[in-house]
């Protein structure tokens, strides 16, 4: 069977979208922050003002005076919550024109963000739900007291958050730090954890017999699509728990990343006359489509964030070769843990060695022309970058020994040096190039 992270693939996918939303953390610490009103009011209700009269950090005055207090506090933030959102206008602005609009995700996801957005919400909900909790003089003569100094307290925090904010931003909008976030979800869609559950002793092809079963097009019920758009997941729980209920295989013809029209075929279902139109909208549900592509599951959009910024860089508007390196670092990073995990599990099989699921490879060939191909175009008149992309494939050489990989390696190898006699190079330039990927291709033809 696939791993426990596979299985739960709906669940990252929802997580990864309430992640990369401003509203999530706010929602949350709204909520929690009605709940601290209530019981701080609670707590001025078994704490006798008389108490609290000599103290130097308790707000002091009567029940007009604490719900105004309130009131302004809950005024004065959500004031300055217009400033807050014109500071994220501009890095979601820069972000977007600088590095691509498929960048603006490691913005949304940021944490920090998220914490000053839900600290603004969370004190303004707080000073409203304190205020309206506040009983008449006439049936609650003494003031909640703790209850208005934690709203004081929470509004200067919340200013605090504000100073946290500027500074973080000015460290965010800095390329290596976009960089950094955009190759971790390239390492997360990759899947390091997924390769030490399959190491933990769960069942996998290699454990069991295989049932071997002729599959042949014409003997399928084909599902076809009836949206148009990308894939985003599939969920193979559903799936394997479908094909085992029904005793039916099911061969996926398109993976995560692929674009489909209405109306294509995206499944084939074996035997045809077990399945029917109840069947099919069950695993229709496994199959999410969007409007563009999400790297939950799809390898080759996480690479392409990269390459994004990486091409961007070496706009001639921007001509910045130093974001193309450090885009380069985090892309032969990910690919080397893609090649040392031998990619995706084509099949699937259940506890008897029977085949259920057959799903589309995500090839190391497609993500080294993803990784390489753009970029080297971009960059054929930057000596410095394309010698830059063949010490990045020489470390890759490195780190794997399949002989298909290295010979992948030595065609891209050879295919930049190629660029360089088309860019505009002054010949040392094209020779060094030329040199280097000599070098290397002596190097990826040695038997490691």
């Amino acid at each position: 069977m696939r791993t426990r992270a596979m299985r739960r693939v709906t669940a990252r996918y929802t997580w990864d979208r309430l992640r990369v939303s401003f509203w999530f953390a706010p929602a949350i610490l709204a909520v929690l922050a009605a709940l601290l009103a209530w019981f701080m009011y609670w707590l001025d209700g078994q704490v006798p003002n008389e108490l609290l009269a000599d103290s130097r950090f308790i707000l002091a005055g009567d029940v007009d005076q604490s719900r105004t207090t309130l009131v302004t506090i809950a005024t004065t933030v959500l004031a300055t919550a217009g400033v807050v959102f014109t500071l994220l206008t501009l890095p979601l602005s820069t972000v977007a024109a600088q590095y691509g609009s498929r960048l603006l995700r490691v913005f949304l996801g940021d944490r920090t963000t998220q914490f000053v957005l839900g600290m603004f919400v969370g004190t303004f909900v707080y000073c409203i739900a304190a205020a309206t909790s506040i009983q008449p003089v006439e049936i609650e003569p003494d003031a909640p007291q703790l209850t208005a100094t934690v709203g004081l307290t929470l509004m200067m925090a919340t200013f605090a958050t504000l100073i946290l904010l500027v500074q973080h931003i000015s460290m965010m909008l800095q390329a290596p730090n976009i960089a950094a976030a955009a190759g971790a979800e390239l390492r997360s869609v990759v899947g390091v954890e997924n390769a030490a559950d399959l190491k933990s002793g769960e069942i996998t092809e290699q454990t069991l017999p295989v049932i071997g079963i002729a599959l042949t097009a014409a003997e399928a019920y084909p599902v076809r699509s009836r949206h148009v758009g990308y894939i985003q997941t599939l969920d193979p729980e559903i799936l394997l728990t479908l094909a085992q209920e029904r005793d039916l295989v099911v061969r996926l013809v398109h993976k995560p990343g692929d674009y489909v029209w209405e109306g294509e075929e995206i499944a084939l279902v074996w035997p045809a006359s077990r399945f029917n139109a109840q069947l099919e909208k069950q695993l229709r549900r496994s199959i999410r489509i969007g409007n563009q592509r999400t790297p939950t599951q799809d390898v080759e959009c996480a690479v392409n964030q990269l390459v994004e910024m990486a091409v961007r860089a070496m706009s001639a508007a921007i001509n910045d070769p130093f974001t193309a390196m450090t885009c380069l670092d985090h892309i032969g990073n990910g690919l080397v843990l893609f090649a040392r995990q031998g990619g995706e599990n084509l099949n699937t099989y259940d506890r008897n060695g029977q085949l259920r699921l057959v799903f589309e490879p995500v090839t190391f060939e497609e993500l080294l022309s993803a990784a390489f191909d753009m970029l080297r175009h971009a960059s054929c008149d930057n000596a410095t970058v394309l010698s830059y992309m063949l010490d990045v494939i020489d470390v890759i050489g490195q780190e794997i020994v399949a002989p298909e990989h290295r010979q992948l390696l030595l065609d891209h190898a050879r295919l930049i040096e190629l660029e360089s006699r088309a860019g505009a190079l002054i010949e040392p330039d094209r020779q060094r190039i030329r040199q280097q990927a000599d070098t290397l291709a002596m190097a990826l033809a040695a038997v490691a």
